[in-house]
């Protein structure tokens, strides 16, 4: 009888511990995706946000960055700052140009064209892509050396990033831009969404070029 008792009593306390460590177990977190909004002029500040947000994106073990833009334009400087990092990062970076009405112009083209992947919002375009001095006109041999310098850099960030590089050295040399469905059909661009949870259904399982990561966006939480 006494090894009856010890039995059950042991039975219970298996029971008890195989109880207590399921309660202790944390639940499964959805994947998390990362968006953050710029809208204006490429600048030092920007780029250093940008560049500090892929970061803690990625110590987040977040599934991607999103990366909604609308912009003129900026900075040489700053733009290849946040190229640097969209190249550098170990997680997708998306460049989503968004709302409707908005543009990626100058340096958003070049930014574009290194992001992992690229969506625009149907009525939005990107182009004009022409390198512009501040500091007033550059002379012509000077200007052939720019634009030479800026031809090959988009050319080698859409080659990089299994876009068509022809329309992107294009954009350069004179300055043309497309609508989102052109760059689309150009396949100068990888989705065209008309909201964020369009692009989140649509990028899932998609493979980026450059990193051969696989995007899973599906369910994921936005943060």
């Amino acid at each position: 009888m006494k090894h009856r008792y010890l039995i059950v009593a042991i039975a219970m306390l298996v029971v008890a511990l195989g109880l207590s460590a399921a309660h202790a177990m944390p639940e499964e977190q959805a994947p998390q995706v990362w968006v953050a909004r710029v809208d204006g002029v490429i600048d030092p500040p920007l780029a250093t946000f940008l560049t500090k947000t892929m970061a803690r994106a990625a110590e987040a073990n977040a599934v991607a960055l999103i990366i909604e833009l609308d912009t003129p334009g900026g900075l040489d400087s700053s733009m290849r700052q946040i190229i640097q990092g969209e190249l550098a990062a170990p997680i997708p970076v998306v460049i989503y140009v968004w709302p409707e009405g908005a543009r990626s112009a100058s340096a958003g083209v070049y930014i574009m064209m290194g992001a992992d992947v690229a969506a625009m919002a149907p009525k939005t375009n990107l182009g004009a892509a022409q390198p512009v001095s501040l500091g007033g006109e550059m002379d012509e041999e000077m200007k052939k050396k720019v634009v030479n310098d800026a031809a090959a850099y988009m050319r080698g960030l859409a080659q990089g990033s299994g876009r068509n590089a022809d329309w992107a050295e294009q954009a350069v040399r004179e300055s043309v831009s497309l609508t989102a469905e052109e760059a689309l059909a150009q396949n100068v661009i990888d989705f065209v969404a008309a909201d964020r949870s369009s692009l989140l259904a649509q990028m899932d399982g998609f493979t980026t070029k450059a990193k051969g990561l696989e995007l899973r966006t599906a369910g994921a939480e936005v943060v």
